[in-house]
């Protein structure tokens, strides 16, 4: 039997849901074994996987669900979800269905989390799926730290209301650039927005600086030495061949040029971009940082 493809009575792949919430009970998967699910509180079809003992339920659509309410109920599947250890790893049968179940729950959170921009969260869910014999220590990770995680943001904030255009923009610009201009940015205060991520560029590279020798320096003057090629404070290459040299100096004069071309225009009240200008800023200043992050 596939696996990774439970076949369905009928010949069709796919739209099987795993009995939870509400009130458990068990279904046998072999002599002396059980496969615990839960009882679905909404309406289902009652459906036994071809070749198995394995009973599983079809959920009818819930079509006009609020995104509240659905995700919740995803979110308490997955808190409600159990594996019975001993079935897990002796038979490639049972442990092929629990993968393909919490692989599926585990996409679906993963949507949600692209559609309501929890980036973060979004990043671990991506890194597990789609799981091949590690559903176990994989749902460790789901109830003990995905789940609370997501029901936070989901208890205070309002999820029905309309995303921003630019929600995706925001999963990938670097945390701590995004943490600062992204509300500067959807209040409308682009310039801020700007000001904020190559000054936060700015205090990451004096602060390494500061610790690194105890200089104070600032600005262009700052980077120049932080980055110089000759006798970097900061290395983000090995600076072995020619190749590393120019590299480091490319570098070296993007970080200056940013804070003589665009940080210091805005701090002097001359910078006044539109919004898409102000995102290509946020990017550059997104890339600086993940580069600093990359540094030997």
């Amino acid at each position: 039997m596939n696996r990774s493809s439970p076949d369905r009575a009928d010949g069709r792949h796919g739209d099987f849901k795993a009995k939870w919430p509400a009130t458990s009970h068990s279904g046998t998967c072999g002599p002396g074994r059980t496969l615990k699910v839960r009882q679905q509180t909404s309406s289902t079809i009652s459906e036994r996987l071809p070749g198995t003992n394995i009973q599983r339920e079809r959920r009818s659509p819930l079509m006009n669900q609020p995104r509240t309410a659905a995700l919740s109920a995803l979110l308490d599947d997955l808190a409600g979800f159990e594996i019975k250890i001993s079935d897990y790893w002796a038979d490639a049968e049972p442990q092929g269905h629990y993968d393909t179940l919490l692989t599926g729950l585990i996409n679906s959170l993963l949507a949600f989390c692209h559609t309501l921009g929890w980036s973060e969260l979004a990043g671990h869910l991506r890194d597990m799926a789609p799981l091949r014999g590690n559903a176990v220590e994989s749902l460790e990770t789901l109830q003990r730290f995905v789940v609370p995680e997501a029901r936070r943001p989901l208890a205070a904030s309002d999820i029905e209301k309309p995303q921003s255009p630019n929600q995706w923009f925001w999963e990938f610009v670097h945390p701590r650039i995004s943490a600062l201009a992204r509300p500067r940015f959807e209040a409308g205060f682009f310039g801020d927005a700007v000001e904020s991520s190559f000054k936060e560029l700015n205090d990451a590279v004096k602060r390494i600086v500061r610790d690194t020798d105890g200089r104070e320096l600032d600005g262009a003057a700052l980077m120049t030495t932080a980055f110089s090629p000759n006798n970097p404070v900061i290395r983000l290459t090995p600076i072995a061949t020619a190749t590393d040299k120019d590299e480091q100096q490319g570098y070296m004069q993007i970080m200056a040029g940013s804070m003589t071309g665009i940080r210091n225009p805005k701090a002097h009240g001359n910078l006044n971009p539109d919004s898409t200008k102000t995102l290509h800023l946020i990017c550059l200043a997104s890339l600086l940082m993940r580069r600093l992050d990359e540094r030997i």
